[in-house]
């Protein structure tokens, strides 16, 4: 009663309500979508510093993401059940005011230092304080204000499902949002308060558009034509086809974004595009005017699935090729997501079942997902989920399955799927084949940080070390005692100039990013070296002397650390390091935690007072000398600068192109340097440096595409 005499004070008139139409139940759905995917990339950048790598974080965050937002689903599930309208107002309303205690988003200090021993249960822990009371009752609010909707009068209350697509816009407009708009001009904690902003509109708008429905149904006239809902009883058979049409996309959203990353390219933000396509699809099904009909998809699937088996064999040797099989599998994913989330959206219930259905449909969602990122890591040595689950969607199309869970066993619906069986059959075993006749492939491990291979190309006397499409060692098989350094650290590279002409002094050497082992060579009698690595498949490959024999004949006693730069030089001895060679990135990707000020001023203080920092900062998408530049200059450090084009007899040797700056206190530190014309200073622009608080990759994307 209370909430109803509210709605009366508020203005909330016949006239009133008919003149805001959906208006506030689609801008609650959209904002309400865009906060969630606003939220995530926050959570993962407040962290990333605390826990070091960006791809362990960013897993982990996702898993607890996924989970807050199911129990968000099942939330509204259980509220939608309540006969009252005002209860469940005055209910999700309360609740909203409680989780805003948990406002503005901070790293609760509640667990104290993160535990090195289980990140992921402090990362997990962490979540659930900071995050998690917010975002899983924001995430309740589409299927709940679709309940609601449904309860209107409006005219097309018997089908609210057109919401989820302004809701998906609001997903979209959310991932698009944060690189391009809050992270390049603001800092985490500005972002922190605006988000905040946005959650109280959010929650004026979802007690508002509650305080509508109990406004309309306090109106004689229309109270008897919205009945209390009924729920319709719906198989297990029927639940269990949702799973699977929800599942089959997700997991191949996630498993189409690691072929890209691993195999095609690993540029900064390559995975938004697939997610973009992923979005878009739940926008075009759930609109009450589709933009494509799935039975398009449904049509050309085939063929789409086709090009993505056999661009698989493709190999990447230009910028064009690069765009091509982008747009292949990007494309696949989306023809074969808007394929299945076509029939699961003509599959969908009545009114009465939408919580229930979107519960289900989340529950897929994460099981698709959780396949991909937890269950086939541990069975595959590479990638085989993504041309399997570009099977899977197949045979889940309505070509195979007809309009019903089960087969239509007609001549015609068996030769199309005996032929689309033998199609994807042959295509990979193709593909499989033809890889390993152009290589000796030795070892392929998988792992959390990605695909590592050992393979010595055809004809070739190299013994290769390659993570996803990026070379990280070289060494010639006919060569085990003291084999001669190659690819990024050949005596010719800016690495190997550094080792040869300033550790002659040096005493102590860090190395941070092991890769085949390939500097160890490098080493002088008396010198000790350290190496620092993050992925325990690189150190495996490493130290073992089938493969490569650099550590064992040149620093068989040196200590590897496992784990992140950020967290283990944390734990070495102040000014311990003579020379220190930071060469952590794996493959293309940006670790923009170890390339910010504080990163900076950790390593400058594990240098000797004559020590020299080498940053190895080769990269084909983004020129990171005025990153680096910015932060050496706030941090008053003497900057060189070389990029290495190697000569045709070098390349052919196994030597790549390397891009190097130098650090150092002191100019006297790079003295033996002075007379080399082709170690350039660095001078910074007067842009702001990037720290823990603040980055701009997609500024320095820009800044790289327009410089070119």
């Amino acid at each position: 009663m209370q909430i109803a005499e509210t709605a009366k004070q508020h203005g909330l008139a016949p006239a009133l309500i008919q003149r805001l139409g959906a208006r506030p139940w689609v801008a609650t759905v959209f904002f309400s979508a865009a906060l969630i995917f606003l939220v995530q990339p926050m959570y993962a950048k407040m962290t990333t510093p605390l826990m070091g790598g960006a791809p362990a974080v960013w897993n982990v965050s996702l898993v607890c993401f996924q989970g807050a937002l199911l129990g968000g689903y099942a939330y509204a599930h259980v509220l939608g059940r309540l006969k009252s309208l005002p209860l469940q107002v005055g209910i999700h309303g309360a609740l909203l005011c409680l989780a805003a205690l948990a406002l503005p988003l901070s790293i609760s200090g509640l667990f104290g230092a993160p535990d090195p021993e289980h990140p992921a249960l402090w990362l997990t822990g962490t979540f659930l304080v900071s995050i998690a009371p917010p975002f899983a009752i924001l995430s309740a609010t589409a299927p709940l204000i679709q309940h609601w909707y449904a309860r209107s009068g409006r005219h097309d209350a018997e089908d609210p499902y057109h919401l989820y697509s302004a809701s998906n816009a609001g997903s979209l407009f959310g991932l698009v949002a944060y690189p391009l708009l809050m992270e390049p001009f603001s800092a985490l904690s500005a972002q922190s308060l605006l988000w905040s902003g946005g959650y109280g509109l959010v929650a004026l708008l979802l007690v508002t558009c509650g305080l509508i429905v109990i406004a309309r149904h306090r109106q004689p006239a229309t109270e008897a034509a919205m009945p209390a809902p009924t729920h319709d009883s719906v198989s297990w058979k029927e639940k269990g086809y949702w799973l699977l049409l929800s599942a089959i996309p997700s997991g191949l959203l996630l498993a189409t974004t690691s072929h890209i990353s691993t195999d095609i390219a690993s540029a900064p933000f390559l995975w938004a595009p697939p997610l973009i396509a992923y979005i878009a699809t739940f926008i075009i099904v759930f609109a009450k005017t589709p933009l494509l009909s799935p039975a398009v998809a449904d049509k050309y699937l085939l063929f789409a699935v086709g090009a993505a088996l056999l661009m698989l064999n493709v190999p990447i040797f230009n910028s064009q090729i690069v765009l091509v099989g982008l747009v292949v599998h990007i494309g696949a994913l989306f023809m074969a997501a808007l394929c299945l989330h076509g029939v699961l959206v003509s599959r969908r219930p009545a009114a009465s079942g939408l919580t229930e259905f979107y519960l289900l449909m989340s529950l897929g969602g994460v099981l698709g997902s959780a396949f991909v990122a937890l269950v086939a890591p541990q069975i595959f040595n590479d990638i085989h989920e993504y041309p399997l689950l570009l099977g899977a969607a197949l045979l889940l199309s309505p070509r195979f399955l007809g309009k019903g869970i089960k087969l239509t066993l007609d001549r015609r619906t068996l030769a199309f799927a005996a032929v689309s069986l033998l199609a994807i059959g042959l295509a990979y075993a193709y593909v499989t084949l033809t890889r390993s006749s152009h290589s000796d492939t030795m070892v392929t491990r998988r792992g959390f940080f990605g695909v590592v291979k050992v393979y010595s190309p055809e004809d070739q006397d190299l013994t290769l070390m390659q993570h996803g499409n990026t070379i990280h060692g070289a060494q010639i098989r006919s060569q085990t005692d003291r084999p001669t350094p190659l690819a990024y650290y050949n005596a010719a590279t800016p690495i190997g100039q550094a080792f040869t002409r300033l550790s002659g002094s040096a005493t102590h050497i860090g190395v941070v990013g092991l890769g085949a082992g390939g500097v160890a060579c490098h080493a002088h009698p008396g010198q000790s070296f350290t190496y620092y690595e993050i992925d325990p498949i690189v150190v495996d490959l490493a130290t073992d002397t089938d493969h490569f024999t650099f550590l064992s004949s040149c620093t068989p006693d040196a200590p590897i650390i496992l784990g992140d730069a950020r967290i283990t030089l944390g734990h070495a001895a102040p000014k311990q390091f003579d020379l220190l060679l930071l060469d952590a990135f794996s493959s293309d990707s940006i670790p923009v935690h170890l390339l910010t000020r504080e990163a900076m001023q950790l390593y400058l203080s594990r240098l000797s007072d004559d020590g020299v920092l080498v940053f190895h900062i080769s990269n084909r998408h983004i020129d990171l000398v005025p990153v680096l530049a910015r932060i050496g200059a706030a941090e008053q450090a003497v900057m060189r600068h070389q990029f290495y084009m190697p000569t045709p007899e070098e390349a052919a040797q196994g030597v790549q192109p390397t891009n190097v700056m130098m650090f150092a206190k002191s100019e006297t530190a790079l003295s033996p340097l002075a007379e080399d014309a082709r170690w350039q200073p660095v001078t910074a622009d007067d842009q702001r440096p990037w720290t823990d608080d603040y980055s701009n990759l997609v500024g320095a994307m820009l800044e790289t595409h327009m410089a070119n």
